[in-house]
């Protein structure tokens, strides 16, 4: 009875999730363009650490960015994350902060047959849109020209993964996974353009909304191999590559341009110039390679480093003011615990470090710029019970994005990030009735 609870109680926190990650969860400039600004599928126990993942295997850990990692999986798993971002806004002469919460992630997985075929699913937001600010530029017919730009909306994404491990020997396994994920969700973008010093002029007007709703796929693979020193202390190593399916999504573009006359808050509308009504649109996205490589002295220390790389450069740009090109990232973390059966509590905590880098996929009038962020995590033990054995991380990150070259915007942040997870074991056969 009681496992039946935490069913209900789980499949309500998917449900609800679909909701919880429409919401606006930025306020970056940067999400004008494009789909929004990229989040990263990383959860928060891998979040302390750079956001490493194609290359780590937990028995106990849901590890969304490389599905081959599935079939690890021993005990039934749930995993949500909630993170806070801070952002500070700077043109060069002005700064702004704002501030953004919601929700990471909320995933669940559980072995099919132990150590052989594991399964997972789950939401999370994958792209946001988010901003609002105004612009004024001069010209030499219109005079000082005022620009109102806001805008709003996300994408999210639902993924059910699978994946199958065979053993080589003794001391190594191969593992194969792939997921399947329904992208959906909408972004609005409203637009207000004012000629300022021409009274009589007609202001412009122009509203676009996109909803995306459509399938993908990526895959993945992971090598692993045990090693034991004359100690009998046991290292792992392991090597993961994965590889995301370009996708021509399906969506819908609503756009409306009307003339008035006013402000930018009080005016009367006078002529529609254009309006299209749900029409068919595509939305692309580019296939994505990545490596990643794990070292690890099982119960105190692990080592971790992925690349990755996006084709974003192949997808042509239907609007004049940014294009795509490609980019590149790059993570790297460390985890460390003291002693994993020691007395003290703070000995058997899990400390991260990290690190990251990026470079932008969309480059505005020809403008590039990169991120990067240095992070840093610690996973606590909760006492466990006797079918479940819940641990909470937590994970910070300061970065920035952005450029103050030609106009553009420097982005500093701060994010935190909480995730539980919770390993239960639901299916245990009674010796004894």
């Amino acid at each position: 009875m009681q496992n039946n609870k935490v069913v209900i109680i789980l499949f309500l926190l998917l449900i609800s999730s679909g909701t919880a990650f429409s919401q606006a969860t930025t306020n970056s400039p940067y999400s004008r363009y494009g789909i929004g600004i990229l989040r990263p599928e990383a959860f928060t126990s891998s979040l302390g650490m750079g956001g490493v993942g194609f290359g780590l295997r937990s028995n106990r850990n849901i590890n969304l960015l490389n599905p081959a990692s599935y079939s690890a999986i021993t005990v039934t798993t749930f995993d949500v994350g909630y993170t806070n971002t801070g952002l500070w806004l700077d043109d060069g002469t002005e700064k702004q902060y704002q501030n953004n919460p919601y929700i990471n992630h909320v995933a669940f997985a559980f072995p099919m047959i132990r150590d052989k075929w594991g399964m997972s699913f789950g939401f999370l937001p994958y792209s946001n849109v988010g901003y609002k600010y105004d612009e004024v530029i001069s010209d030499p017919i219109g005079g000082d020209v005022s620009f109102f730009s806001e805008g709003d909306g996300a994408i999210n994404k639902a993924y059910l993964g699978n994946a199958i491990a065979v053993k080589i020997d003794s001391s190594s396994l191969i593992s194969f996974g792939a997921n399947t994920y329904f992208l959906f969700g909408s972004f609005n973008h409203d637009q207000k353009i004012i000629y300022g010093d021409l009274p009589s002029a007609f202001n412009i007007w122009t509203i676009e909304e996109v909803s995306v709703s459509d399938f993908g796929a990526d895959f993945g693979l992971q090598y692993q191999k045990n090693f034991t020193n004359t100690k009998d202390d046991k290292y792992t190593l392991t090597v993961g590559a994965t590889y995301g399916l370009a996708s021509d999504l399906d969506a819908k573009r609503t756009e409306l341009t009307r003339t008035f006359v006013g402000s930018v808050d009080f005016g009367t509308l006078k002529d529609t110039i254009e309006f299209i009504d749900a029409a068919d649109d595509v939305i692309q996205l580019p296939s994505q390679l990545g490596f990643g490589v794990s070292f690890e002295k099982q119960g105190k220390w692990l080592m971790a480093i992925d690349y990755k790389t996006s084709n974003w450069g192949k997808i042509v740009s239907n609007n004049a003011l940014y294009e795509y090109k490609s980019n590149y990232s790059l993570a790297a973390g460390i985890q460390f615990i003291p002693k994993m059966d020691g007395n003290n509590y703070l000995q058997r905590l899990a400390y991260r470090v990290g690190t990251r880098f990026s470079n932008s996929y969309i480059a505005i009038e020809n403008i590039d710029w990169s991120e990067y962020g240095i992070t840093f995590g610690i996973g606590l033990p909760v006492r466990k019970s006797e079918s479940s054995y819940p641990r909470l991380n937590l994970g910070f990150e300061y970065g920035n994005r952005g450029t103050t070259d030609s106009g553009l915007i420097k982005e500093t942040f701060f994010n935190f990030n909480i995730g539980i997870t919770i390993n239960a074991v639901w299916f245990r056969k009674r010796k004894y009735d």
